[in-house]
This record gives C-alpha cells, sequence and structure tokens, in this order.
C-alpha cells in the first residue's frame, strides 16, 4: 500500500509510505471476522487534506477495507475489484489518527 496525505493549503506533504504495501492474507488459514488494522498519527486535526492510496483487491475470498479519519469512515469497499492496483484520491478532515482496517469476509 502507498498512500501520500497532503494539506490542501500546499504548505505540507507527508509522504507516509513509499514502495512498500500492506498485505492481508484472505485465503485459508483466515477466518470470516480476522482483520488487521495499520493506524498512523497525524497532525493537522480539523483541517481540510487529500488523502491518496492505492489498493488491491483481487480474489473471492476479498473482505472490506475501511478506511478512518478519527472516527469517521472516509473510504470503505467490499468484494472482488478485479486484478487490478486502483488508485484513490479522498478529500478528508484530519483527525488525530488515518486508518486502514482490512476485515476477512
Amino acid at each position: 500500500m502507498i498512500f501520500l496525505l497532503s494539506r490542501l493549503n500546499g504548505q505540507s506533504i507527508f509522504l507516509m509510505f513509499t514502495g512498500y504495501y500492506m498485505y492481508i492474507e484472505t485465503s485459508s488459514p483466515r477466518m470470516a471476522g480476522d482483520n488487521a488494522k495499520l493506524e498512523i498519527s497525524v497532525s493537522g486535526k480539523g483541517e481540510l487534506s487529500c488523502l491518496e492510496f492505492y489498493y488491491h483487491m483481487y480474489g473471492d475470498t476479498m473482505g472490506t477495507l475501511n478506511v478512518f479519519s478519527g472516527n469517521t469512515v472516509v473510504f470503505s469497499l467490499s468484494g472482488n475489484q478485479g486484478d487490478y492496483w486502483i488508485k484513490v484520491e479522498k478529500t478528508i478532515y484530519l483527525d488525530n489518527t488515518v486508518s486502514f482496517n482490512g476485515c476477512h469476509a
């Protein structure tokens, strides 16, 4: 997973990860309800920001990816999305954390 968080005022750009990705196994021995979470502490509470990341959700055992800013869901997607890396760009209001939660179907 590669993602970028930047403030819309153009003053700051935070490159959180580059060249790495987070992988969640969804085939055996994983079971329905298993989940994984990547949580990043961020500054700028309440600031309007741009969150960019890529996802790849391919296969019959895909679950759900939820992305939160604090307790607010800013992105959610479930199921097989094809054998592609897909870019997401979302304008969000920052809270203290941005988290990526993957849950097995």
